[in-house]
C-alpha cells in the first residue's frame, strides 16, 4: 500500500497539462497538496495591553481600529505576536470569532514604571493568533528561554496541520540590547544574557533537524541575524556534527521598516521544507510611517509558502499537446506499415522495435517531473514503469498488429531493466494489444549488453540483443515461466526507434546519416522524441 501511495503522489500533478488526443492521454490523479498557500507572520505589537488604554503604550479606539485593519491587511493564517499582555489583549485585534488565540504560560512578572510616560507596564509575553479552520495539534511553552528570570520571555511552540503536513512553529522574543555580530565578545549584561539563550535556541533547531519534519521559527530576535557572519546565524545554520542545516532565514534580505533601524531584527526562519516549496517574504509598512505615528515600533513580517509552480519545457509541451507530434508519429507508422504490407519476405523475419517513445509514450512521466521541478532518477523511472501508466505512441498498435498479421515477429528491445519486463508486457496488454511469446520477444537490458560493447561488432547496448534475435539465442520474457529461449531465428528486416542508437551498429557521435538515409522508411524508421536521447 505504501508503494502504491508513493506512485500516486509522484504522478498526481499531470492533470494541469492540456489534453492531447485520446490515444496519448495519460492517466491522472488529483494533486495531494493542491495550490494552497500558507502565510505566517511575526509582529511585535509593542506593549499591547488589556484594556487597550493601559500599559506603556496606551492606545485610543481609533488606533485600535487601525490596528485591526492592518492585521486584516496582512492576509495571514498564523501570526506570532510579541509584547502582548494576555489572550484578551490579542483578541482586541484578532477577534475570537475568526481566530484561535494562544499565549505562553509564563507567570506574570512585576510591573515597572515606563521610561517616558511614567505609567505602569503591562505584561510582555509571546502569543499566537491562528485562523480558525487550521487544526492546532499541540501548544507548548519553552520556559528555558526565560533562564529562570521573571523578566524574560518564554518561547511558544505550536504544531499545526498545514497544506504541507505537520508544521512546528516556534515564536520567540529574545533579550534586547545585544546588537553586535558576535555576542560572545561583548561584556554587556544584555549580551551575557543573550549568550545563555542562544544555545537553547540552537538546541531546539537541532532537535527539529534530527526529526526531519518541517518547522518555522518566528519572532523578535533583537539581533541582526541577516548578516551571514553573525555568530548566532552561524550557530543556527550549522549542526553540531558540522553537517549543514536546512534552516533558512527567509527574511534576511528584507529592510527593517523603522526609519531609524533599517537592519531587521524580526525574522522568519524555515527548516526541513521541501525544495519544491516556493517562499515569499515581505514586510508590511503602516499607512503613516512617521516614527511617532507608527502603530508599533515594529512592522509585521510575513512569509507565504506554497507549492512551487513549474512550467513544462517546450519539448514536453510539444509532445503532449501538439497536433504535429501526433501527425508525425502516425504518418511515420503508416508509411512503415505500407512498406510491410507491400513487401514479401522469405523465411522467418522480424521487426526490431524500441519501447519507450516508440511503442509506449512516457510523456506523462516527464511532465510530472517537470511540474514538480524534479529530474529523472532510476527510482522514479522504475516506479513509473511499475505503475503501467504509459500509453501508445500514435500508430504503434496498428503497426505491430500488421507485422504479426503479415506473419512476422516483433522483437521489443528496450533499455528498461530486464527485471521490469513483466510490467512492460502488462502495460502493453492492458492497452488492448494482445501479445504472444510465440511472436513477440521482449528483452529488457542487462549488464552484459553494456559490457559486451567492443567498438567493432557491438557498438551500442542493443547490438548484442539484435544478434541474439538473428541467431535464435534471445532470452525473451514469458508471462508464466519468466524467460524462454524458443524465439525462432529471425532475419531483421526493419528497425524502429526514437534514437539513432536504436539502429544496428550506430552511435550518436559517429552516425553516418547519408548511409542511414538510404534505408530510411524501409530498413530504418525514426520517430520524433524531443524530450531526451543520447544527444
Amino acid at each position: 500500500m505504501k508503494h502504491l501511495t508513493a506512485i500516486a503522489l509522484l504522478f498526481g500533478a499531470y492533470s494541469a497539462i492540456a489534453k492531447p488526443a485520446p490515444e496519448t492521454m495519460p492517466n491522472t490523479a488529483s494533486s495531494s497538496m493542491g495550490n494552497k498557500e500558507l502565510t505566517i507572520s511575526s509582529w511585535n505589537i509593542e506593549h499591547l495591553a488589556y484594556p487597550i488604554s493601559d500599559g506603556c503604550r496606551p492606545r485610543s479606539e481609533s488606533e485600535l481600529n487601525e490596528m485591526k485593519a492592518y492585521a486584516q491587511s496582512l492576509n495571514t493564517d498564523v501570526v506570532g505576536l510579541q509584547e502582548v499582555a494576555s489572550k484578551e489583549a490579542i483578541e482586541q485585534i484578532f477577534p475570537k470569532e475568526n481566530w484561535q488565540v494562544f499565549i505562553s504560560d509564563r507567570p506574570d512578572s512585576e510591573s515597572y514604571k515606563c521610561r517616558e510616560s511614567g505609567r505602569m507596564s503591562s505584561q510582555q509575553k509571546v502569543g499566537f493568533a491562528v485562523r480558525k479552520g487550521i487544526e492546532v495539534q499541540q501548544v507548548k511553552s519553552l520556559p528555558e528561554l526565560a533562564l529562570d528570570s521573571r523578566g524574560l520571555r518564554y518561547g511558544l511552540e505550536l504544531t499545526i496541520e498545514s497544506p504541507h503536513g505537520l508544521l512546528s512553529i516556534l515564536n520567540v522574543h529574545m533579550k534586547s540590547g545585544c546588537f553586535v555580530d558576535d555576542y560572545s565578545r561583548s561584556d554587556s549584561r544584555s549580551c551575557q544574557v543573550f549568550s545563555k539563550q542562544a544555545p537553547i535556541l540552537d538546541s531546539w533547531v537541532e532537535s527539529k533537524e534530527k526529526a526531519g519534519l518541517p518547522y518555522v521559527m518566528v519572532g523578535d530576535f533583537n539581533h541582526r541575524l541577516s548578516a551571514p557572519y553573525n555568530k548566532l546565524t552561524g550557530q543556527l545554520t550549522v549542526n553540531t556534527d558540522n553537517s549543514a542545516s536546512t534552516l533558512e532565514n527567509t527574511t534576511a534580505d528584507l529592510i527593517g521598516c523603522h526609519p531609524y533601524y533599517p537592519a531587521p531584527i524580526d525574522h522568519i526562519w524555515v527548516g526541513n521544507l521541501s525544495s519544491n516549496i516556493a517562499k515569499k517574504a515581505s514586510v508590511a509598512s503602516y499607512k503613516n510611517m512617521d516614527p511617532k505615528a507608527m502603530l508599533s515600533d515594529h512592522c509585521a513580517v510575513s512569509l507565504s509558502i506554497s507549492p512551487q509552480r513549474f512550467e513544462l519545457s517546450n519539448a514536453v509541451k510539444w509532445q503532449t499537446t501538439s497536433a504535429e507530434y501526433r501527425f508525425l508519429t502516425a504518418a511515420t507508422y503508416q508509411r512503415a506499415e505500407q512498406q510491410i504490407v507491400k513487401s514479401n519476405f522469405n523465411g522467418n523475419w522480424a521487426v526490431v522495435m524500441d519501447v519507450d517513445e516508440t511503442v509506449l509514450d512516457n510523456s506523462g512521466y516527464q511532465a510530472n517531473l517537470e511540474l514538480k521541478g524534479q529530474q529523472y532518477t532510476p527510482a522514479s523511472w522504475d516506479a513509473w514503469v511499475m505503475s503501467k501508466q504509459a500509453t501508445f505512441v500514435p500508430g504503434a498498435k496498428s503497426f505491430i498488429e500488421t507485422v504479426i498479421r503479415k506473419g512476422g515477429n516483433v522483437a521489443l528491445i528496450t533499455n528498461r531493466n530486464r527485471n521490469l519486463d513483466s510490467y512492460t508486457w502488462d502495460n502493453i496488454q492492458q492497452l488492448g494489444l494482445q501479445l504472444s511469446p510465440s511472436n513477440v520477444c521482449l528483452m529488457g537490458r542487462v549488464s552484459e549488453d553494456k559490457s559486451s560493447i567492443n567498438g567493432a561488432s557491438i557498438k551500442n547496448d542493443k547490438d548484442l540483443r539484435r544478434q541474439q534475435i538473428e541467431s535464435g539465442t534471445a532470452s525473451c520474457f514469458a508471462p508464466k515461466s519468466g524467460r524462454h529461449n524458443q524465439f525462432e531465428t529471425s532475419q531483421i528486416i526493419m528497425q524502429v526507434g526514437d534514437n539513432i542508437e536504436d539502429f544496428v551498429g550506430v552511435v550518436q557521435h559517429e552516425a553516418d546519416i547519408e548511409t542511414l538515409l538510404k534505408g530510411a522508411g524501409i530498413k530504418f524508421v525514426l520517430l520524433p522524441n524531443p524530450m531526451y536521447g543520447s544527444w
